[in-house]
């Protein structure tokens, strides 16, 4: 991704979030909620960007040779070789109450 693109997205988003800023100084309420739906679609786009470029560089690691998956199974586990099994969410109850 073009840094000039990162940099224009980074503008934006410091563009929309000062409006914001502005917007909330005033009562108009029209107004503050024009400029938080910019700051958040500027946001989005920026977000979107970022989220392409990481799958886009997993994608070319992957490719490259066999690099381990982010966030797999294989990794969890520790590298015991073995299964943990499902999390069970329990509660400890005291007995000799």
């Amino acid at each position: 991704m073009a840094i000039r693109s990162l940099r224009r997205k980074k503008e934006a988003i410091e563009d929309a979030a000062k409006a914001a800023r502005e917007a909330l100084k005033g009562t108009d309420v029209a107004a503050i909620r024009s400029a938080t739906e910019k700051l958040n679609e500027a946001w989005q786009a920026a977000s979107a960007d970022m989220y392409r470029a990481a799958t886009e560089a997993a994608k070319g690691r992957a490719g490259a040779g066999g690099a381990k998956p982010e966030g797999g199974e294989a990794e969890s586990s520790g590298g015991k070789g073995k299964e943990e099994g499902p999390i069970i969410d329990a509660e400890v109850v005291d007995e000799k109450k």
